[in-house]
């Protein structure tokens, strides 16, 4: 009965409540000193699964993408043309000019139609993840929703993936989340002090960063990272750090824990400067996202 009433809620929350969680709007502050926000909008028109599954339509139904398609397939027709016409009149400076319009209208028409493929690719693992849902494969869903997130690790499908996560009882402990991929490393993110700790090593992978870059000097107890135009010197168990020879100070230190360095989350804006959010309901962190 229980799995019944989640699925249930899970279901509309798919189909009639698109989530937003982000720091810059009414905000609650977390124990990490990261903030979120999330507002629940209600769809008020009958429209099906298919039709209505993170799609955005105008008021006769059409998509607004469609629409945009046929304005610069208009504009193309008309630039043509002039084009022709240019020609024909021996202006070659002002067909070189149109003709470069029409290249530029031309590559924003791939553009949409990239963007089109991938909104319906979406919408199509959606109806997965409900069909999984209605059937009580919870964890099937929770997989559907992360390639989802793979592919457009918005603010919305990670709020929704935090839902399943919450009501599925899998938040015991941070989820962490880099440019759209979950990080797996073999120490997972905990909660220490009121502060969500991450493995700096796995999630300095996730970003970009070579594993040959990051350093151990155990002597001084201290991770050295040198990658790109970012020099970082990091000791444990303190809140001093050096960012490119400049000295930082983050809110919580570094830590030993199972072999391995555990940074705070909000740590890891300063050290590469990336983006980090937290999304309280499911404790999932994204990093660059």
């Amino acid at each position: 009965m229980f799995k019944k009433v989640i699925t249930i809620m899970l279901i509309l929350s798919l189909v009639v409540i698109p989530f937003m969680a982000f720091a810059d709007d009414t905000t609650s502050s977390t124990s990490d000193n990261t903030t979120t926000s999330t507002q629940a909008v209600t769809s008020s028109d009958n429209t099906t699964v298919s039709d209505s599954v993170y799609g955005q339509t105008s008021g006769d139904g059409t998509t607004i993408q469609n629409s945009q398609i046929d304005a610069i397939n208009s504009q193309i027709q008309e630039l043509e043309q002039e084009l022709e016409t240019a020609i024909n009149n021996n202006q070659f400076a002002k067909a070189l000019e149109i003709s470069n319009k029409i290249k530029a209208l031309e590559q924003k028409l791939k553009t949409l139609s990239q963007n089109d493929q991938l909104e319906a690719q979406i919408a199509d693992l959606k109806t997965e993840a409900i069909n999984d849902l209605q059937n009580g494969q919870i964890d099937d869903a929770i997989n559907i929703i992360k390639q989802i997130i793979s592919l457009k690790h918005s603010q919305d499908n990670y709020a929704l993936l935090g839902k399943i996560y919450h009501m599925a009882k899998k938040d015991n402990t941070p989820h962490v989340f880099a440019n759209g991929k979950e990080v797996l490393s073999d120490v997972n993110p905990m909660i220490y002090n009121n502060r969500t700790y991450i493995p700096l090593r796995a999630v300095a992978n996730a970003i970009g960063v070579d594993n040959n870059a990051i350093n151990w000097d155990n002597n001084n107890r201290t991770v050295n990272i040198k990658t790109g135009n970012i020099n970082i010197y990091m000791p444990v168990n303190t809140t001093n750090i050096k960012v490119n020879g400049n000295v930082k100070t983050i809110d919580a230190p570094a830590i030993i824990y199972k072999n391995r360095v555990m940074v705070p989350l909000r740590a890891i804006s300063q050290l590469f400067n990336k983006s980090v959010n937290w999304y309280q309901e499911g404790q999932i962190a994204t990093v660059g996202d």
